[in-house]
């Protein structure tokens, strides 16, 4: 049980990275917003849904911190989350679907998103409609997985 409470005091680390991330991106966004009237429809979409991003992975991570450090403080939470992480069932079905691998790509691909759109909004489109479709496909094999198995 000390390897998931190092392993659970891991993601609380990489969550709070997370959150200083998205703390400072989202600063620069506040602060970067331009109201002129040379700014084109596209431009207000890139900056409203790269703030919504941001907003959307700071409450995410920080509701994780939460999570998972009330787990650490409560032993039968923490069993709960240990054996939730460990069905032998639900693991299968992560692991067709590409679970591990597609949650940090997913991740690493929304945060190049968000940073592109600074600099190129076609870039920036591609990322989102390339996160997007690879998390439709995972999503469809896991419920072709959970109702298969």
């Amino acid at each position: 049980m000390e390897k998931f409470r190092t392993k659970i005091k891991r993601r609380i680390v990489l969550s709070s990275g997370m959150v200083l991330v998205t703390a400072v991106l989202g600063f620069y966004s506040i602060y970067s917003l331009n109201y002129s009237d040379s700014s084109t429809m596209s431009d207000g979409f890139v900056t409203g849904f790269q703030f919504g991003l941001i907003i959307a992975i700071f409450g995410l991570a920080v509701i994780d911190i939460i999570k998972l450090s009330l787990a650490l403080k409560d032993d039968t939470k923490l069993k709960v989350l240990y054996n939730k992480e460990h069905d032998e069932r639900l693991k299968a079905i992560r692991n067709k679907a590409g679970a591990p691998m597609i949650v940090i790509t997913s991740v690493l691909m929304v945060l190049a998103a968000i940073i592109a759109g600074y600099f190129n909004i076609v870039v920036f489109y591609t990322l989102v409609i390339a996160v997007i479709a690879q998390l439709s496909i995972s999503a469809i094999v896991k419920l072709i997985c959970l109702k298969t198995m």
